[in-house]
């Protein structure tokens, strides 16, 4: 599955779409602690958090997600917001909990 199908299905909302839509996601990955998220996301991972700050658009830049998706009602503050369109970085966006949004991803994946 490539980061323009999940926004194309609208499974999740969309705050910004990065410049790679093209890309294939690897598999969903989950975890709040920015530290531990930036030694263990794998490249080309959807990565799912509640943290809508800059460093979580830095941390996705450095270690090569192909898509944030923000979850529990968590939306990026307004420097992030810069950050995700400067960095061209894909963030998505859902009410629902983490888990159950990664699963979500994850049956998608699946199907595919």
């Amino acid at each position: 599955m490539i980061v323009k199908q999940i926004i194309d299905s609208n499974m999740f909302s969309v705050i910004n779409v990065g410049r790679d839509t093209e890309r294939t996601i690897t598999k969903p990955y989950s975890c709040d602690l920015l530290s531990m998220a930036m030694v263990k996301a794998s490249v080309g991972c959807a990565w799912f958090t509640v943290i809508g700050n800059a460093n979580t658009i830095a941390v996705a830049v450095h270690s090569d997600c192909s898509c944030i998706i923000l979850c529990e009602g968590v939306r990026l503050d307004e420097f992030a917001f810069k950050k995700a369109v400067e960095h061209g970085v894909t963030v998505l966006c859902t009410d629902m909990p983490v888990f159950e949004a990664a699963l979500k991803l994850s049956n998608a994946i699946d199907a595919n």
